[in-house]
């Protein structure tokens, strides 16, 4: 039998695409899979001409979570660990089912797209487990009165709870055009100024005494003024017209 490789990996244009691919177990983390994103993650960085990192699943199913059988808690927290650092804007297209673990998985993303069949939910409970390794990375998306809710319960809920809750940017549809879309709109904003805005939205800044708040910022903004991207993004602004970047 021909070797199956639990994630395909491909690169088409200036998008990434990390393809979940362990469909006999839906799509189940194990050890072999988290270590292959967390390199395909590492080496995305390296490309000047990447703009984004989508992750997605075969089959029916996104992700039904964590391989119970074979599955390390700090692995995963490698990982998602990795996501959330990634210097590119990342972007989770959904669909089937998304649970426990694949929750964290998509919640570690910038972005979250879902077909409109797809379940959430967190089943750890049901199983007398508790979610604790996705809890920082759900956090991301979710506040903590929702998430006492569905963590408590166990129970799944759809598309339309998931977009009023504010954890899903937008559906996505078959033909592929809403991601498409963002991809577009990702590409309008400065490549180098996206990996300054997740490195500052990632930083503990607002934990910071106002003084040291206030200076680190000004810092910032300085650095960034002085840069060639931000000269050429205001050349362009008054010149009427798209940014080097922007092609």
């Amino acid at each position: 039998m021909p070797e199956t490789f639990p994630l395909i990996v491909e690169r088409k244009g200036s998008i990434m695409t990390l393809r979940l691919n362990n469909v006999d177990k839906k799509n189940a983390l194990n050890s072999e899979m988290m270590g292959a994103m967390m390199a395909s993650i590492r080496e995305a960085q390296k490309f000047d001409n990447l703009r984004a990192v989508v992750i997605r699943g075969e089959g029916p199913v996104f992700c039904s979570g964590a391989d119970l059988n074979e599955w390390e808690p700090t692995q995963l927290q490698q990982l998602l660990n990795e996501i959330v650092n990634c210097s590119l804007p990342t972007v989770a297209l959904v669909h089937g089912s998304c649970l426990g673990g694949g929750m964290g998985l998509a919640c570690a993303c910038d972005f979250i797209l879902a077909d409109g069949s797809t379940k959430f939910g967190f089943p750890e409970v049901r199983v007398g487990m508790v979610p604790a390794v996705i809890f920082p990375y759900v956090a991301r998306k979710l506040d903590i009165g929702i998430m006492r809710e569905i963590f408590l319960t166990g129970e799944k809920f759809g598309v339309s709870l998931a977009k009023e809750m504010g954890m899903i940017y937008g559906k996505y549809s078959a033909d592929g055009s809403d991601l498409d879309e963002l991809i577009l709109r990702l590409e309008k904003g400065g490549p180098e100024a996206q990996k300054r805005i997740k490195k500052l939205l990632n930083s503990n800044i607002l934990s910071k005494t106002r003084e040291e708040r206030d200076m680190d910022l000004a810092h910032l903004i300085n650095e960034i003024k002085s840069g060639e991207e931000c000269s050429e993004g205001i050349s362009s602004f008054f010149q009427k017209r798209k940014p080097s970047w922007n092609k």
